[in-house]
């Protein structure tokens, strides 16, 4: 081992064997139901739900990929994520009321709700096959991956030993107490991990090599504007058109375009509309900006610190830094919050998949009503998925090309899985072609890279989109309508706006203004994004003047929220 030291060790005992014994306690109440284990019985307040789908996106990989991004290409590169933002958005101010109407287990469940025959129960048992087990394994084993990259550099072989520790512990507390367990976990594992960034992001910039706060405020003055820009430079062609990409297509072609996956799981477990709106909200603000501040500080001194190593890795800069500036006591801490982050992701992606597995595929198959039947299925396939995420974590190499490859198998399912809310004529076929279409072509590019026939830039892979919403609507007007009962049922108990001709019979809600509000939200959003920018790179006075302008209007947009 390379610095660590026995405080160190001792420190990550004390954490490990902490969220033993918590598990235990909150356990006094063993769990029951489907209900319980996966929707917490649909009692969550809006800070326990945004609290724990931001600690999810706190992954132990998420810095890595951030930082990595930072220094090389640049900054701009994170337009990739920070695009997902008006999804974000849409679903605060939209979607969420949708959702908490229909009234389902998983977002998957919504097939049941929407379409009709045959064709439906394939979608529905596909889809919870494709996202519960191919898809969330990926995801899994990318945060397994990073797990492996960060502290083979600072453990070395050990890491090995701690991965498969920590794994069976968020495996202990997810199978013990379901989503309640997993929450109530992030919680607390969110605050620890943004506090191990912070403390980083103070030990590398008072390093020798920066000199502290004042000095870093006048080296990253010099930083070449390509690595520093929120834009990519107009006349870099190349990086200008993938930049345009992620913020006019990828939030909305994404598997979960209409607020799919753990967000709408942590909507279900609110216990109110208002909950799952303010959860929401708090989410973003971790998610898109406070969260990002020891990160940006970090990135930006890692082109100080890095800056004639042209051939590092840039997603093994984040674990040298921890490995080279940190001293007893504060390694410690910030082996618990990778910890922390690692198992408030792992947890999720376990609960959420077999959340599917059982509600979608398993209670469907063999017709089971049998909670307790159903709750310890979902465990046993919790901890088989883990088994099988660790083997395939062990493989993976880059993980900003993971991330890319995931968005392009289902990129052109997200127009459909909007859509199917606006306009009755969509069917199941509609999601099933076009989903099929988008894994097929994404499989030929990534054959067509992988032999060297062919390198496929993201750019090259938008082509995916286009092709597969054509598909989609050729096969939704050579196929049947969803059942007229099973739309009016659907239509009265969602009261969505849209073309619902054949089935409506009140006045449309209009509530173009919630698209609206989505909009103002997240430019807002980037308003407070770009501010700790600016205070990032030393620029005080556009810190000031858009920080004050965001605050502003996000006080304004929560009590006109509040008021309705």
């Amino acid at each position: 081992m390379n610095n660590i030291s026995s405080l160190d060790i001792l420190l990550v005992s004390i954490y490990l064997i902490s969220t033993i014994l918590l598990s235990i306690y909150m356990n006094k109440s063993p769990i029951q139901s489907v209900d319980s284990y996966f929707v917490s019985k649909r009692n969550s307040s809006w800070w326990l739900l945004g609290t724990s789908m931001v600690a999810t996106t706190l992954s132990i990989d998420t810095p890595i990929v951030v930082i990595g991004w930072i220094y090389s290409p640049g900054l701009w590169k994170n337009w990739f994520w920070w695009s997902f933002l008006f999804t974000h958005c849409i679903i605060i101010f939209y979607f969420s009321r949708y959702w908490r109407r229909v009234g389902v287990l998983t977002d998957n469940e919504l097939i049941e709700h929407r379409y009709s025959g045959k064709e439906s129960l394939f979608l529905r048992y596909f889809k919870a096959f494709y996202f519960s087990i191919f898809f969330n394994l990926i995801i899994s084993a990318w945060i397994i991956s990073a797990f492996i990259k960060i502290f083979t550099v600072i453990l070395g072989d050990i890491s090995y030993a701690l991965l498969f520790v920590s794994t069976m512990i968020a495996i202990f507390y997810t199978t013990l107490s379901g989503i309640r367990g997993v929450m109530l976990n992030d919680f607390i594992q969110y605050f620890i991990a943004f506090a191990g960034s912070i403390i980083l992001a103070f030990a590398v910039i008072n390093s020798d090599i920066i000199g502290g706060f004042s000095n870093y405020f006048q080296l990253v003055k010099d930083l070449p504007t390509d690595k520093t820009s929120f834009f990519p430079g107009l006349f870099n062609m190349d990086d200008f058109l993938t930049f345009l990409a992620y913020v006019s297509v990828v939030w909305w072609t994404s598997h979960n375009a209409d607020g799919g996956g753990y967000i709408i799981q942590r909507l279900c477990t609110a216990k109110s509309e208002k909950d799952g709106v303010l959860g929401t909200i708090w989410f973003i603000l971790n998610h898109y900006v406070l969260r990002l501040i020891p990160w940006l500080f970090i990135g930006f001194a890692s082109l100080l610190i890095f800056k004639e190593s042209n051939n590092i890795d840039s997603e093994t800069i984040f674990p040298i830094l921890i490995n080279d500036y940190l001293g007893a006591g504060f390694m410690g801490i910030i082996l618990i919050s990778l910890i922390a982050a690692y198992m408030s992701t792992i947890s999720t992606q376990v609960n959420w998949g077999s959340s599917y597995f059982v509600n979608d595929i398993y209670k469907q198959l063999k017709n089971e009503r049998n909670e307790k039947k159903l709750v310890f299925v979902g465990r046993v396939f919790s901890i088989a998925f883990l088994l099988c995420a660790l083997l395939l974590g062990l493989s993976i190499d880059n993980i900003g090309k993971v991330w890319i490859f995931l968005w392009s198998v289902s990129s052109g399912l997200g127009f459909f899985l909007i859509a199917r809310w606006f306009y009755w004529r969509i069917n199941a076929w509609s999601e099933i072609i076009a989903i099929f279409t988008s894994i097929l072509l994404s499989i030929f590019f990534l054959l067509l890279d992988y032999t060297g026939l062919k390198e496929i830039s993201f750019f090259n892979k938008l082509i995916i989109i286009p092709i597969s919403i054509l598909m989609g609507f050729i096969a939704t007007f050579l196929t049947k309508p969803t059942d007229i009962n099973i739309l009016k049922t659907f239509y009265n108990k969602v009261n969505p706006d849209g073309n619902w001709s054949i089935v409506k019979t009140g006045k449309s809600q209009n509530n173009t203004k919630n698209i609206l509000n989505s909009f103002i939200f997240s430019a807002n959003i980037i308003i407070l994004l770009y501010s700790i920018i600016c205070f990032s790179l030393g620029r005080f006075m556009e810190f000031y003047i858009y920080l004050a302008f965001g605050i502003i209007i996000l006080i304004y947009m929560l009590k006109k929220l509040d008021s309705e």
